[in-house]
Formats: C-alpha cells, structure tokens, sequence
C-alpha cells in the first residue's frame, strides 16, 4: 500500500487512550460477533474472526450411525467444507476438558438431530 492511500484510508490517533477504546471495543465485539460485522447474511452461523466459538461435537459412540449423519451434512444448503464430516479435538474454555468427535454445523443440528432420532426409532 502506498503512503498516499494510507494516508487517505487512515487518520492518526492523537492519543493511546482513543487506540486503547478502538481495540478493547472491537476485543469484546469479537466474541460473539462476526468480522463482517452485525448485518452479516449468515447470523450467528458465521463465524469469521470470531474470538469465541460455540460448537456442537458428536462423541461417544458414533459409528453405527456415521451414515446418518454423513446424509443429514449432505442435504445443508450451507458451504461445501460444513457438508463433509470433520473429525475434530478440542479442549474447553471454562475446564481444559479435552474432547474428540464430529464437528456439527449449527446450521445442521435440527437435520441431524433428526436424522438420528429415526435411526433410534428403528432400532429401539
């Protein structure tokens, strides 16, 4: 970027207190907030620059129902990388609790929550 444009996109700050409010403003905002900011397209299903991140992991037992679930992720009308199945480990925020599982889209949870409430009707 040349000085001009620099010059032109961007004003000094006249003190650290005014850069200090910006940051901490934009620290607390990106915790439940997108980048794109509040009139984002995809609501609280986007998660871009976001600090915080809400996920929802399948564990436990998974393999007899993986093609369920797999079908569910397949019917999304969201992005291609939320219709494959993502294996993932995280650790939690308020107990370093460790856990390993599927990575379920929140835009996917009602679909596969019925996906696998057909699967337990057919074998219960």
């Amino acid at each position: 970027m040349l000085a001009a444009e620099l010059k032109n996109k961007y004003k000094k700050l006249s003190s650290i207190d005014k850069a200090s409010k910006g940051w901490q403003n934009e620290y607390e905002v990106s915790s439940t907030q997108c980048m794109h900011g509040p009139k984002c397209k995809l609501g609280n299903y986007c998660t871009v620059g976001r600090r915080l991140q809400e996920v929802n992991i399948l564990g436990g037992l998974i393999l007899p129902v993986w093609g369920s679930i797999e079908k569910a992720l397949s019917k999304q009308q969201v992005r291609q990388s939320h219709r494959r199945l993502r294996v993932v480990r995280l650790e939690t925020t308020t107990d370093s609790q460790r856990i390993v599982g599927l990575l379920i889209p929140n835009a996917a949870i009602e679909s596969v929550m019925q996906d696998l409430s057909g699967v337990a009707d057919v074998e219960g």
